[in-house]
């Protein structure tokens, strides 16, 4: 292990600016203590100390400065309670960060099992007495034993950090400016005359996705005259079985082998249906989904709100849940002559110069009940569109 050099422009601890400025590198999380003072007036400080303290017993803790008079009021309060401000709460935040009086003023709120105030629209409360309080240094240490709990809002919490406030955001949601996203990027826009003309041709959607990190995100969006493919520019889809399996049909085991990784552990299929389902896809050169028994709109919803990146990581799970159950509609049928089909979408790979999938054109809004010679004939279109956009021959085997 190669030594690192810390320098020597370290500041000196006894530098209160440098301590705050090397403390505030660490992000914490925003709540507002509540209570009701000993004049039955209601009181809140904002705190970005809180803490776990102990599971068993369940403790907490918080600590506020000693000078604070807030806290001087408050701990007349026989039980305080703990708001978890969320990411959209930043107002509340100033307003009891401030130095106005009646700060409940024009706040909703209803009262704790204790009687201290949860605040409307917070991520949680967590209702405590005191337990201990203790001084350390210029704060004091306050413990409280927790009585009643609840999450109210399952919302990204408000977030402190190197002086401004912020939000959680999954690292996923940043997509490296490498030259492969340009590349699917400046591919998707050379192709938007041909995706257009095939919109427009089929009066449907047809959008290019590329591989971005571990997700599909949409570049390119084409559109008949019945539908606003725009909307979906930016939007996201988690990398997972499965969804994405175009996009890993000609890739590598260990490609292959990280995308099964993603796989939800209650997933209907198994590794080896998914490999078997990679191996039809392969030889058929295409993709087709059909509309299954799952709700489309849940699945929409999901999306969206995968797309919009303001999720939690217990959402983001259940995301990932709706997708998985979607997992029948992928599954590869042989389209039989004189039987009628609900088709979903159709999909077909783009290749770049080095023989790579570097995109995936997919196109929905079809017309339902539809036979399997009119789901060729479409897949033909698609194929030809994506051949045009390629700039290599297609990949087989």
């Amino acid at each position: 292990m190669n030594a690192v050099s810390l320098g020597d422009t370290r500041p000196t601890i006894e530098d209160p600016m440098a301590f705050r400025n090397v403390l505030g590198h660490f992000p914490t999380g925003i709540v507002l203590i509540t209570g009701i003072a000993a004049d039955g007036e209601p009181v809140g400080m904002i705190v970005g100390s809180f803490t776990s303290v102990s599971l068993a017993p369940p403790l907490v803790g918080f600590l506020p400065t000693v000078n604070s008079q807030t806290f001087k009021r408050l701990r007349t309060a026989k039980s305080f309670c703990v708001n978890v401000l969320a990411g959209d709460q930043e107002d509340i935040c100033r307003r009891f960060s401030g130095r106005a009086e009646n700060k409940f003023d024009s706040v909703t709120w209803t009262p704790s099992p204790s009687g201290a105030p949860v605040l409307e629209g917070v991520v949680a409360f967590i209702d405590c007495t005191f337990e201990s309080i203790s001084d350390a240094g210029d704060h004091h240490i306050v413990v409280g034993a927790v009585r009643e709990l609840q999450v109210c809002r399952p919302v990204a919490p408000l977030l402190f950090f190197q002086g401004g406030y912020g939000q959680f955001a999954p690292m996923s949601l940043h997509a490296p400016f490498e030259t492969d996203l340009i590349a699917g990027v400046r591919l998707a826009e050379q192709g938007r005359v041909e995706m257009d003309w095939l919109a427009k041709s089929l009066d449907a959607e047809c959008t290019a996705m590329a591989v971005v990190n571990d997700q599909m995100a949409v570049m390119v969006a084409g559109t008949g005259s019945s539908w606003d493919a725009e909307a979906r520019l930016g939007e996201r889809i988690p990398l997972m079985p499965p969804m994405g399996e175009l996009c890993l049909a000609w890739e590598d085991q260990a490609a292959i082998q990280k995308w099964l990784d993603r796989a939800l552990p209650n997933d209907e299929c198994s590794p080896h249906e998914y490999r078997e389902r990679l191996r039809a896809v392969r030889k058929r050169g295409w993709s087709v989904t059909m509309k299954s028994d799952y709700q489309d709109e849940e699945v929409f919803a999901a999306l969206r709100e995968y797309s919009s990146g303001h999720y939690t990581p217990a959402q983001e799970r259940h995301i990932r849940e709706v997708i998985s159950r979607t997992s029948s509609s992928y599954a590869p049928i042989t389209l039989l002559d004189g039987e009628l089909y609900e088709v979903d979408s159709l999909l077909a790979p783009v290749w770049d110069s080095v023989g790579q999938v570097r995109l995936v054109l997919r196109i929905t809004h079809l017309p339902s009940s539809v036979t399997a010679q009119q789901i060729t004939a479409w897949a033909d279109q698609l194929m030809l569109t994506a051949t045009a956009i390629s700039v290599a021959p297609a990949a087989r085997g």
